[in-house]
């Protein structure tokens, strides 16, 4: 049993909880504007850093999410989040006087597993300390912030290192850290209540967890037999690993969850919705590039547009699935980008900003739109006692998603015989077929009257 947070609480633990969890997407945003900075002073390849502090931050963020979840849940989501803002501390420092790349690398790791500590503890703090008719409310607020966060990394990262140095964009987190603190410094997280049975973490579970996303992370971003070869021992694992969390008795991710229809739909339209996302994110830079050698700061300011309606519009989602429900704004939502995807995919010049900002926006606002209901459903499902095993389920299905939209983006590039506008413009009708099965998906999102977890054998 937990106790829930009082409502007086709401407004300062969204405030300190979201600042915290911000740091993850603004340090995924500014290292990449730092990577020319870092080369030339350590004499490296960008792409050979692009690898090294991009890759190693989400990889060890992505594998750790699941089992930093359920630790949460045994540990106390207080007490881990604390203990993800010392790691972000101790991993900014080391960045900020690193002397080599391999200790660059180091802070990067530490840092991811920071943020794998704090992503799902944050979310599931949200949901223990509002009451249920203001949970999609919350979670949309820090959705926003998340958004928000994300696309101030690049102008903020930017300035940074032209006035400080690339060793800014570390020294960055220090007074964000510091001012998450300060507005959490009496607030009182529950902590689980001892059980009359010790709680045992299941270590071999979450071993098996990290192997399978591992072999899964992996194999998307490798061609030929090396890459097919680990997606099925992804597969394999993944079986071993259903098999092994139904015999658990407190397992890492308790499959019997997807057995709630909501609970799994909800979740799936997390995963879906972000591989569409970030299908468009990052097939618009190359578009520009390649058909009109946009400079870099047009691109920018042409994903403003999708950023500016996921910030306006997460909040917004969230107020209106008190009015409407969940699973109708989510609907909502899909086909908010799917209108958006479907104007992108019907253009055949997109040089200029002002006749495709609508439809930037509109993918944007419906992701906005979708994300607070859609988290909403999936922790109303569980159990308080069952929230951060819930919240990492959410958290690696949301990179998974994510991940699968890039491949797909790496395939469709690679299919150059066919025309530049063409091939775009398939990549548009894919990714827009994302949030057609979002929409089907939220049908789905209507949770029974009593929400709890599938009892347990």
């Amino acid at each position: 049993m937990v106790t829930t947070i009082q409502p007086k609480s709401n407004t300062r633990i969204i405030l300190a909880l979201g600042l915290g969890a911000g740091l993850i997407p603004l340090n995924s945003t500014t290292i990449a504007v730092a990577l020319p900075a870092i080369g030339v002073h350590f004499g490296a390849d960008d792409s050979l850093l692009s690898q090294w502090l991009i890759v190693s931050y989400l990889l060890v963020s992505v594998l750790f999410l699941g089992p930093a979840g359920k630790l949460g849940d045994i540990w106390g989501h207080g007490r881990l989040l604390r203990t993800g803002w010392v790691m972000f501390l101790i991993g900014a420092l080391i960045g900020s006087f690193a002397a080599n790349i391999p200790q660059l690398v180091i802070s990067r790791v530490v840092m991811g597993l920071g943020s794998a500590l704090l992503m799902p503890s944050s979310i599931a703090a949200v949901r223990n300390s509002v009451s249920p008719e203001q949970r999609a409310p919350a979670l949309g607020l820090l959705a926003g912030g998340l958004a928000v966060s994300a696309a101030l990394g690049p102008p903020v990262g930017g300035f940074l290192i032209h006035h400080f140095g690339w060793q800014s964009v570390f020294w960055l987190n220090l007074p964000v850290l510091a001012l998450s603190a300060w507005l959490a410094r009496d607030l009182d997280l529950p902590v689980p209540e001892k059980p009359a049975h010790p709680l045992r973490f299941d270590w071999i579970g979450s071993a098996g967890l990290i192997s399978l996303l591992a072999c899964f992370v992996i194999g998307v971003r490798l061609t030929g037999w090396n890459g097919t070869l680990l997606l099925i021992a992804s597969a394999v694992l993944t079986l071993l690993f259903v098999g092994w969390e139904l015999r658990q008795r407190e397992p890492v991710l308790d499959v019997r969850l997807f057995r709630i229809r909501a609970f799994t739909c909800a979740i799936l339209v997390i995963a879906v919705q972000n591989f569409g996302m970030y299908g468009v994110l990052f097939q618009m830079p190359y578009l520009l590039n390649e058909l009109y050698q946009s400079p870099a700061n047009q691109v920018g300011l042409m994903m403003l547009a999708t950023t500016a309606g996921m910030a306006i519009c997460s909040p917004l989602g969230g107020r209106l699935a008190n009015q409407i429900t969940n699973r109708w704004t989510a609907l909502l939502g899909s086909l908010c980008s799917l209108c958006g995807m479907t104007g992108l995919a019907l253009t055949s010049n997109w040089s200029a900003l002002l006749p495709i900002a609508p439809w930037l926006f509109l993918v944007g606002a419906g992701l906005g739109l979708n994300t607070g209901p859609a988290q909403a459903t999936v922790l109303s499902a569980v159990d308080e006692k069952d929230a951060g095993m819930a919240s990492g389920a959410l958290s690696v299905m949301r990179y998974l998603g994510s991940i699968s939209g890039i491949a797909l983006l790496g395939l469709l590039l690679a299919q150059t015989e066919i025309p530049g506008i063409q091939r775009y413009q398939l990549g548009f009708k894919l990714y827009g077929c994302a949030y057609l099965v979002c929409a089907l998906l939220a049908f789905g999102m209507k949770l029974p009257g009593l929400k709890s977890s599938p009892s347990r054998s």
